[in-house]
């Protein structure tokens, strides 16, 4: 039987992250929850530390300096206990998470249908309906294997928000099976929504730069490795 960890970055996450945390924290089959407070300059430590309060199996990692959600991720597998075999990540400011959600997405890995599981939002706010559409592989909420999860998000550590298409990439290149799970009624706190526009803009177009860069760094090595495989049978 599978021993199921829940990693979840924050980064200036404070009125988002309780509800978050109040929904992750009852769920019994979870072995143990780790929030990586990931440098955050809001309340976001102190209202992790208030919920952690709470339940026994939840533990919250402070990052003195923000270092991007790859490295985030990362520090939060590592900080799960050596029995912990399966990894759920998710974010801290989801909107309308139930046990359910968790629950359907660490199925087909229960299951072993797939190698990794993707969350998709439906009918929670047409913005993210819209870009789920259009770009599922965005998505963070993902469970998989944490053997697999430390040798993918290692070397992507400094790639920050393009930490999920870096792990899809990395996923394709290793012929992992798939599959996409609907969560119903789900939707995340636009950065707009909590920052104003204008700085809300400033983060977002951050995420699109690393995102845009990981996908490009990660296109160039999966071609490298195609072309060192054709010399290699040519020789």
């Amino acid at each position: 039987m599978s021993k199921v960890g829940v990693v979840i970055p924050a980064w200036n996450e404070e009125h988002d992250i309780r509800p978050v945390l109040l929904t992750v924290g009852p769920v019994e089959w979870l072995e143990r929850i780790v929030v990586i407070d990931d440098g955050s300059t809001d309340n976001t430590l102190n209202v992790a530390r208030d919920c952690a309060k709470n339940y026994s199996r939840m533990v919250v990692e402070h990052l003195p300096d923000n270092q991007g959600k790859a490295a985030a991720m990362l520090a939060g597998m590592r900080a799960l206990p050596p029995e912990i075999d399966t990894v759920i990540f998710i974010d801290a400011d989801l909107i309308g998470l139930t046990a359910d959600h968790l629950l359907r997405l660490y199925a087909p890995i229960r299951d072993r249908k797939c190698d990794m599981s993707v969350a998709i939002f439906k009918d929670g706010y047409w913005r993210t309906d819209l870009s789920q559409r259009f770009a599922p592989n965005l998505n963070g909420q993902r469970c998989l294997s944490r053997e697999v999860a430390e040798r993918a998000i290692g070397p992507l550590a400094e790639s920050g928000y393009g930490v999920e298409i870096g792990l899809t990439l990395y996923a394709r290149r290793n012929k992992w099976c798939l599959q996409y799970v609907s969560w119903e009624g789900m939707t995340h706190d636009m950065k707009e929504n909590k920052l104003g526009w204008y700085e809300g803009f400033k983060i977002r177009a951050m995420m699109y730069r690393q995102i845009l860069s990981t996908w490009s760094r990660e296109w160039w090595q999966a071609r490298r490795e195609q072309w060192t495989a054709l010399r290699d049978l040519g020789t």
